[in-house]
């Protein structure tokens, strides 16, 4: 799917909407994307977002689906790395987003229940100094992760918003594969939280983000 096969709308400021199907082929999703229209059309001029979402998934399958999701994008799993995923204390804040410099990429269920989610945006284009939001719903775990082809793209992980406390960062340097993972390893309904996956473009930057997760509740 790409930008042009996506829905414009200019009511309360720009925005962009699809409906995505799962596996079994509902349409019980939407994907939004909101921001300045230049900077929309900029970042994601080359991208052609491939998505799997599957209803059915349980926890007993969604490390299996997680792992083959990262390992089809991103290779092996790197092991330790220098720079890798670092705490949220450790990590050097991004500098704050504005309205002007910021897209919110967003998806949320309209019907159905607990699903389990998979997400690759590649060559997204980014100026230095932008930041493009990933939005999951509500999910008990989840990881992202940037491949850059240029430049330095950094990776933030927040909870249920964008301005909260960083739970993770990875900040490799240019690059470098950053990663970010947050979650227990058995879910409960009253873990779930909404992850908030930021790219941010320290220089000028095309890269490639990828993100999965799995919830519980209905």
């Amino acid at each position: 799917m790409r930008l042009a096969d996506l829905e414009r709308s200019r009511s309360g400021g720009v925005r962009y909407v699809a409906a995505l199907s799962d596996s079994a082929g509902d349409f019980h999703y939407e994907l939004g994307i909101s921001g300045p229209d230049a900077l929309i059309r900029k970042v994601l001029a080359k991208s052609e977002l491939e998505h799997w979402i599957e209803p059915e998934a349980t926890e007993k399958d969604w490390p299996r689906r997680s792992k083959s999701f990262w390992e089809r994008h991103a290779g092996a799993h790197p092991g330790p790395r220098p720079h890798g995923t670092v705490a949220a204390l450790d990590g050097t804040p991004p500098r704050a987003p504005t309205a002007k410099n910021s897209i919110v990429v967003s998806v949320r269920r309209t019907e159905g229940r607990g699903t389990w989610w998979g997400f690759w945006w590649p060559a997204l284009g980014l100026p230095a100094g932008s930041s493009v939001f990933f939005v999951l719903p509500p999910v008990c775990n989840c990881s992202g992760f940037v491949l850059p082809a240029s430049g330095n793209p950094d990776l933030f992980l927040t909870a249920n918003g964008p301005f909260t406390p960083l739970i993770a960062a990875s900040t490799g340097g240019p690059g470098a594969f950053d990663s970010v993972a947050f979650g227990p390893a058995i879910c409960w309904p009253w873990t779930e939280f909404v992850p908030w996956f930021r790219v941010f473009a320290v220089t000028r930057t095309v890269c490639s983000f990828g993100m999965s997760g799995f919830g519980v509740l209905p």
